[in-house]
């Protein structure tokens, strides 16, 4: 038996790196796993190398009625959504190289990075909440950042909006802890995935000087801190956010 075993996970943003791990970690444990991503043909591909456990959904994170379909697919498959990884945001080389400081950064940039990366997760909350309370409670696991947690030069949009994800996430935690559903965040630092590659080549090494960590972090670090978060070995953790950072904001 797994550590999820018989629970129906939702993982959003699962066509690739922490997504795509986090998705193969939970089936893996014995979960169904739904994943939704905009890109349904990396979804697919991500359902199929998983197997039987896992099937693909095609879903905007800035439209209101893909969200709300996206949870009527997982509960028309499945019946219940038991476990959810709010993982999809605004990532790329665009939101690197457009997200700079607060004079530079421009109002369609600040408001797309809203619509994806908090908008979308309110709503996936909406729909899915009076489902997971019906049917005895679950586990929300949202994605936010240690850059929600402090300041920095560049990359303002996407900070705030990881803010406002654990703002969020204590919100949820505090409205629905009694009904069974327990709600927390993760922080990553600079893990190594290859959307990051492909836009900041050199970044992770770069960033390995100021971890107190021999490395950087992987997807697969992410995805068991999802996999603990999800299963009852954290049945008392509610409204936390936990650092995934190889010990980045200890060393600053």
């Amino acid at each position: 038996m797994g550590r999820v075993a018989g629970k129906v996970a939702l993982v959003t943003g699962g066509a690739a790196g922490i997504g795509r791990e986090t998705a193969a970690t939970l089936a893996r444990e014995g979960a169904q796993v739904v994943i939704g991503d905009i890109n349904i043909d990396g979804a697919e591909k991500a359902a199929a190398d998983i197997g039987d456990a896992a099937s693909a959904v095609r879903f905007d994170a800035t439209d209101q009625q893909s969200i709300q379909d996206l949870v009527g697919a997982v509960l028309e498959r499945h019946g219940r959504i038991d476990v959810i990884h709010n993982n999809a945001a605004l990532v790329g080389p665009d939101a690197w190289f457009t997200d700079s400081t607060v004079i530079d950064t421009s109002v369609e940039m600040w408001d797309r990075a809203f619509a994806t990366n908090v908008r979308s997760i309110f709503l996936v909350c909406k729909y899915a909440l009076p489902h997971m309370v019906a049917a005895g409670g679950g586990s929300i696991v949202n994605m936010a950042s240690i850059g929600g947690m402090r300041g920095s030069t560049a990359l303002t949009a996407y900070g705030t909006t990881k803010a406002a994800v654990i703002g969020l996430t204590r919100y949820v935690a505090a409205q629905h802890g009694k009904e069974g559903v327990r709600c927390n965040a993760i922080a990553p630092g600079v893990i190594r995935t290859q959307q990051l590659l492909d836009a900041v080549p050199d970044l992770p090494q770069q960033a390995l000087a100021g971890v107190a960590s021999p490395r950087v972090g992987e997807p697969s670090d992410i995805a068991n801190m999802v996999l603990f978060l999800a299963s009852d070995d954290s049945a008392f953790v509610n409204g936390e956010v936990y650092r995934v950072d190889g010990g980045g904001m200890a060393t600053t």
